[in-house]
């Protein structure tokens, strides 16, 4: 493993392939690349190894604006509510997109780490290397893309030397896919979502609408503006799935203003995952 380290033993790449194949959700080729193994500036999360769930046939840019990020985002409530809108830009058709209420903003990091993954800059690495690159470090599943994507092998290995991890899905209401609910937080739309994860004993994360306030169970992301930021995802660690927290934090990022005006999914049940954790919920 020395051609992944430099003699001070320092990564030789900033980013990797982690993992590639057809994606859980419906097939399609994806990509799980990760990235900040020698340095994150992500002032939020912190210095954080982060990880980027890609189609691997498209931009990720286009993959959005032809909605075809269902590979890697599913039924997630937050992606955009109208895709292949079409305008005119210095004479010129381009593809867009209108009502996605995502923080993400795919034009910068997941389209710059895709690129530089296309042009053949990113080297492969096995889950034994995946676990060297990131032993002792906090690590975040799902920087773009919902773990839930890429088997749970992968995203084990990912953590298994780590000193701990965040990750987030919206897959949880499929029975198939709902197994990353082991490292992964119940993202929660609703109230109600956020009391099924505490009922089967998971942690959840929710984002609240403009006005919305946080359930009397529910912590205030220490990362967040409204709390003070009085920590990083780094430093904090409460999203860990089966060991996670209930955590709201107030709509931010680039969708903000479009939180709460998608669809809503019905309320749904979760079976008991984590029986010492697991609060009956009337």
């Amino acid at each position: 493993m020395e051609h992944l380290f430099t003699r001070t033993g320092r990564a030789r790449h900033n980013t990797v392939e982690l993992w590639r194949g057809p994606s859980r959700i419906d097939g399609a080729p994806i990509v799980v690349l990760m990235s900040g193994l020698q340095k994150s500036d992500n002032g939020k999360t912190g210095n954080m190894v982060q990880t980027y769930i890609l189609r691997a046939d498209m931009e990720p840019t286009e993959a959005l604006a032809r909605g075809l990020d269902v590979a890697i985002c599913g039924d997630c409530p937050h992606k955009a509510q109208e895709v292949m809108v079409s305008r005119r830009k210095n004479g010129r058709e381009v593809l867009g997109y209108r009502g996605r209420s995502c923080y993400v903003n795919v034009g910068q990091g997941p389209l710059g780490v895709w690129r530089s993954w296309f042009d053949g800059n990113v080297p492969a690495v096995s889950h034994e290397e995946t676990s060297e690159l990131v032993r002792g470090r906090m690590v975040r599943l799902g920087s773009y893309g919902d773990p839930a994507a890429a088997p749970l092998s992968v995203w084990r290995a990912y953590v298994a030397t780590a000193r701990g991890w965040t990750g987030y899905t919206h897959q949880w209401r499929s029975a198939r896919l709902r197994d990353v609910l082991e490292l992964c937080q119940v993202s929660a739309d609703s109230c109600g979502d956020a009391e099924a994860a505490r009922a089967a004993g998971v942690g959840s994360f929710r984002v609240l609408a403009e006005g919305e306030q946080p359930a009397p169970f529910e912590t205030v992301c220490p990362a967040s503006k409204e709390a003070g930021q009085v920590a990083t995802c780094q430093t904090c660690g409460m999203c860990s799935g089966m060991d996670g927290a209930s955590v709201a934090i107030q709509a931010h990022g680039i969708g903000a203003k479009h939180v709460g005006t998608g669809r809503v999914r019905r309320r749904v049940s979760l079976p008991v995952i984590n029986p010492a954790r697991a609060l009956a919920v009337a």
